[in-house]
């Protein structure tokens, strides 16, 4: 495989990775969003640096939800124009219970971090390095909640004319059975984003 096909495939995975993440940087903004409003007569605007002093952590958050929203509408273009040769379905099985899984293990027990300490926040960044390593290493970053908000869901199908050890992973916004033609787009060999070829 040649060096730029290979970092394709490692840029498709950090995006895939950063979309799994949404959920939790919506939750994380709710969280740790904080504008002094006051009602008094005497209120004064406290100054953008001040505002924007208490709440980095919310703008880094909503950056972060922005850019999942780009990530979105890249990975529905380029499924439009893919350019492998269609695929038929010879047998499926729906995975859609890992986007649960993600969740309950990962989602949620981050969000419990005390957001208004500082070491805490630094903790929480490591960990989102250090699960991002594991995911992109062992392509466990498709399974997520994101993606299932997003009306996607996550099959292992058996490709006709493709061999594939363990099946091959594939998400899609249409709902796929056996006998369907698909038109795809390859992160990695056993892993693709597919679009049923109408």
């Amino acid at each position: 495989m040649d060096k730029r096909k290979k970092n394709s495939e490692f840029n498709l995975k950090i995006e895939f990775y950063i979309l799994s993440l949404w959920l939790l940087f919506v939750l994380v903004f709710l969280l740790s969003i904080d504008i002094p409003i006051s009602f008094d007569t005497e209120a004064e605007f406290i100054g953008l640096l001040p505002l924007i002093k208490r709440n980095w952590l919310a703008i880094i958050s909503l950056f972060m939800m922005l850019m999942g929203m780009v990530i979105t509408t890249k990975l529905k273009h380029k499924v439009k124009g893919a350019h492998y040769p269609p695929a038929e379905v010879v047998s499926i099985k729906n995975e859609n219970y890992e986007y649960l899984t993600f969740l309950t293990t990962y989602i949620i027990p981050l969000i419990c971090i005390d957001f208004s300490e500082t070491r805490y926040v630094i903790v929480f960044g490591v960990l989102l390095i250090i699960i991002g390593s594991i995911f992109v290493k062992m392509d466990l970053y498709l399974g997520n909640p994101t993606l299932a908000l997003l009306g996607y869901h996550l099959y292992r199908i058996e490709a006709k004319n493709v061999t594939s050890k363990d099946g091959i992973l594939v998400i899609s916004e249409d709902k796929l059975s056996v006998g369907s033609m698909i038109k795809w787009i390859r992160i990695t060999d056993y892993v693709w984003v597919a679009k049923e070829n109408a």
